[in-house]
């Protein structure tokens, strides 16, 4: 079912914080592990999404719980420039966060076990490096 206009301008608020980050679907879809059909479709005006996943894109893009029902409910919608607190995920203000791109064609389990792997080396090599000072 089509979205009404404020759920619209829910998912345009949505758009012009991802354009502030810097971000893609693909990056979304990512910090929210939500199914990509549901984002482009929230994206592209064509459904609204669950409450899980209204929770899931509003902890990604940093906006306190019940953002997106506010803004659909005719609310004002955030500055795009700032979350909550401001954006938890931009590599300029956090230099900690790292951002795995996910190739096509790898299964969930694959893509677990490879960023896992990924994750604990580079744990390794911090602390190695840590440690030789």
């Amino acid at each position: 079912m089509a979205q009404t206009k404020n759920q619209q301008r829910a998912a345009d608020a949505v758009a012009a914080r991802m354009a502030h980050l810097e971000w893609n679907n693909t990056q979304l879809v990512a910090a929210t592990k939500a199914d990509p059909g549901t984002i482009g479709d929230f994206l592209n005006g064509k459904r609204w999404p669950k409450l899980g996943t209204q929770g899931k894109i509003e902890r990604a893009l940093d906006w306190p719980a019940g953002t997106l029902r506010m803004i659909a409910a005719g609310g004002p919608a955030p500055d795009p420039d700032s979350g909550s607190g401001g954006p938890r995920h931009t590599l300029e203000q956090q230099d900690d966060v790292l951002r795995f791109r996910r190739p096509a064609g790898v299964s969930d389990q694959q893509w677990d076990h490879v960023r896992t792997l990924a994750e604990d080396f580079i744990a390794w090599q911090i602390d190695r490096t840590a440690h030789e000072r």
